[in-house]
């Protein structure tokens, strides 16, 4: 756009400047410190610009998670890949201030019932099929399948499968259908903290 610029900047914000970009919010000088650094208007958008001068945008910079080792991961890219499997119905990343990267995950019910039912599982309910080792076995296959081309400190290294779906009326997605990352935190935190109270995966030492 004529008389836009824009670069990348920490954590690979998106940083434009322009006549067109305001020049503060009103009666606030705080809130407008904080989105202008040495007059480029940070956005809250990460993104990169490849070689023919395109740019993308990859995520929000409020929703990348740091790991207690200092390594940052977008969640949502992370999400998007997994989501696409015909296993995989839901799923929230969490790392924030972890050692490693875990997940809740929604299975496709209707997709995990077939499997079992190809494969001679005998179940009662959802909670008793998504607690057999053979499925968890599915899962893990998957997930290593998926996250082949993920960098190991941005892969999901342990998951726990959930009886039922992320719902509106129970707060835990927008309309839009977004994850809502601290109701689920809360609601979930006997879970999320389980995941994280065992001895860490054996490859976390390779972080390093």
């Amino acid at each position: 756009m004529n008389g836009v610029q824009i670069k990348i900047g920490k954590n690979d914000e998106i940083l434009v400047k322009s006549p067109g970009v305001m020049r503060g919010y009103y009666k606030k000088p705080e809130a407008t410190a904080e989105v202008f650094k040495d007059g480029w208007f940070c956005t809250g958008d990460a993104g990169k610009i490849d070689v023919d001068g395109n740019l993308t945008i990859t995520d929000r910079i409020k929703d990348l998670m740091k790991t207690s080792g200092g390594k940052y991961i977008a969640p949502q890219k992370l999400e998007t890949t997994l989501v696409n499997d015909s296993f995989i119905e839901q799923i929230a990343v969490i790392g924030d201030r972890q050692k490693y990267v875990t997940a809740l995950t929604v299975p496709s019910f209707e997709n995990i019932k077939k499997y079992a039912q190809e494969h001679k599982i005998s179940f009662k309910d959802i909670e008793d099929l998504i607690a057999h080792s053979k499925i968890k076995e599915l899962f893990e296959k998957r997930f290593e399948e998926l996250q082949k081309e993920f960098s190991l400190f941005e892969k999901i290294k342990k998951f726990t499968l959930l009886p039922k779906e992320f719902t509106i009326e129970a707060g835990e997605i927008t309309a839009t259908l977004k994850l809502k990352r601290k109701v689920i935190q809360k609601k979930y935190k006997a879970l999320i903290e389980k995941m994280y109270s065992e001895e860490a995966p054996k490859e976390e030492s390779k972080e390093a």
